[in-house]
């Protein structure tokens, strides 16, 4: 395609929430961090290679008997969300990157690096709260 000589509608969308289609026998449940596999479909985050981080669920979605994309699960792109810590964490690991340990917990280093955000806060000895705005696909 030439560059553009004229207007152009381009069709924007917000993008906070897209659906995925998810991966045969996969079970998301709403909230869990989200991957796309090598094929492109939706399973729950873990430190696993080939993942490319997507979002947070927002929907519980039982794809368990289905085949690839037989359901779909949409995910939210964008904002800041709580989920349980893998190791220490100290308040100078605020703006740290965070690699997915599983589809609820995050680590600040991994095996395979599938980073999901950004640390924003320290609840607790548990929890951590992470901005993923920039680390989703």
């Amino acid at each position: 395609m030439p560059a553009l000589t004229q207007p152009y509608e381009a069709h924007e969308r917000e993008g906070l929430i897209i659906a995925y289609p998810v991966k045969a026998n996969a079970k998301i449940w709403k909230g869990a961090l989200v991957c796309v596999d090598s094929t492109g479909h939706l399973i729950p985050a873990a430190d696993a290679s080939g993942l490319r981080f997507v979002g947070v669920a927002f929907e519980s979605v039982d794809n368990t008997g289905g085949g690839n994309g037989d359901k779909r699960c949409r995910v939210i792109k964008r904002g800041s969300f709580v989920y349980n810590r893998v190791g220490s964490y100290t308040q100078a690991d605020i703006g740290a990157t965070v690699r997915a340990a599983s589809d609820n917990e995050v680590a600040k280093i991994s095996t395979n690096n599938i980073l999901v955000g950004t640390v924003v806060e320290l609840l607790d000895g548990n929890r951590v709260r992470i901005r993923i705005d920039n680390h989703t696909v």
